[in-house]
């Protein structure tokens, strides 16, 4: 049978869950069946990942600006044609259109499929660059043959926007659960390390540190926690604005000296995880299937989550979703999971993501919608 040849495009390798879930699609997706040629715009440190992938084609089309628009979209397109792409599947709102636009000049058959990520955005809290480009995806949004979005929040979120998603599929991210896995040795370095006595209470967050994530609120809750309990700490992953940073540690006031900031990492490990009791995402838009929630639960991790973007549906009856945007529905989350079964619920969150949300189930329902394209 002849393979497909398909192109994964996306803007730039920054840290971020597109990124990953389209980085775990190049590497697992049936290599007897595809051709996978991966596509970027502008060159980061991460793309040395992309290239390491065996059996792929790595492509930097070198973006020379915002404003290096037609010569771009020529690159692209001729590109595209000398590698006989069958099908483009893009991440992203900006090289979500410019894939449908190179489709459309070039003389080759090629079908697109648009990556749906976010939910709930504030569109005024974006520049006028990106509102723009929202809203020219969502004039050309009837033209594209198929969309997959990883979250139902996403979906509802456009829908709402009034985008055309007669041909939207939800693929929910998929989870490699055998690099997060609980671990022993792995939860006493940690501990170790950061001079944890046996009756502390680790709880770390994953996250940019941004207006989205509602780190201020956090901080307000975890104030809260920590002056009625001293075995209390917080661990901080995550890199961004400094202005929120600032606000966070004012928040905190002497509290802030039990908190570790990790700032920004290339991934995050097991280790992290393993090294907390309770996971926390406090969210209050713009989430749309949460990486970092599901791979704390792979490493037995109980989370404690807002109820943002389809984190409900991946934490289940596994963990406890409180209101978004709220100090006390977040400081009561974590006080009742601290007087918890936490062991209990940690096994029954790695259960939960090895049934409902591996990289095997990604890959596989992603096979299906791109081989829809073709039939």
């Amino acid at each position: 049978m002849k393979k497909i040849k398909l192109a994964l495009s996306i803007r730039a390798f920054d840290i971020g869950g597109a990124e990953r879930q389209l980085l775990e699609l190049a590497k697992h997706i049936d290599k007897s069946k595809y051709d996978v040629t991966i596509y970027i715009m502008y060159a980061r440190e991460l793309d040395s990942v992309a290239k390491s992938i065996e059996g792929i084609k790595f492509i930097d089309l070198k973006k020379g600006s915002r404003y290096d628009i037609f010569p771009f979209l020529k690159r692209y397109k001729n590109s595209l044609e000398e590698e006989q792409i069958d099908v483009i599947y893009s991440y992203l709102v900006e090289m979500n259109l410019f894939s449908l636009l190179a489709s459309r000049v070039s003389k080759r058959d090629m079908k697109v499929i648009w990556g749906f990520r976010s939910s709930n955005m504030d569109l005024k809290k974006l520049g006028k660059f990106p509102q723009l480009l929202f809203w020219l995806q969502k004039i050309f949004s009837p033209y594209v043959d198929k969309i997959i979005s990883n979250s139902h929040a996403s979906v509802d979120f456009h829908k709402e926007m009034g985008y055309e998603l007669s041909k939207c599929e939800v693929i929910h991210n998929g989870i490699d659960v055998d690099r997060f896995r609980p671990s022993s040795d792995e939860k006493r370095a940690f501990r170790d390390k950061h001079n944890l006595k046996d009756d502390d209470i680790a709880i770390g967050i994953s996250a940019r540190v941004n207006v989205m994530k509602g780190y201020p609120i956090l901080s307000k809750a975890m104030r809260k926690l920590m002056s009625e309990d001293d075995r209390v700490r917080l661990f901080v992953v995550g890199g961004g604005e400094d202005e929120i940073l600032k606000e966070c540690k004012d928040i905190l006031g002497e509290y802030d000296k039990r908190v570790v900031w990790f700032g920004a990492q290339n991934g995050v490990e097991s280790s992290f995880y393993n090294g907390l009791d309770i996971y926390v995402s406090s969210s209050i838009f713009g989430e749309g299937f949460s990486n970092s929630i599901a791979e704390a639960m792979c490493c037995e991790v109980p989370v404690v989550t807002t109820d943002v973007g389809d984190s409900k549906i991946v934490v289940g009856d596994c963990g406890i979703v409180v209101k978004g945007n709220s100090v006390d529905e977040l400081y009561n989350g974590l006080k009742k999971m601290i007087e918890m079964d936490r062991k209990e619920l940690g096994k029954c969150s790695r259960e939960r993501i090895v049934n409902n949300f591996s990289i095997q189930k990604m890959v596989e329902n992603s096979q299906k919608v791109i081989e829809q394209c073709v039939e």
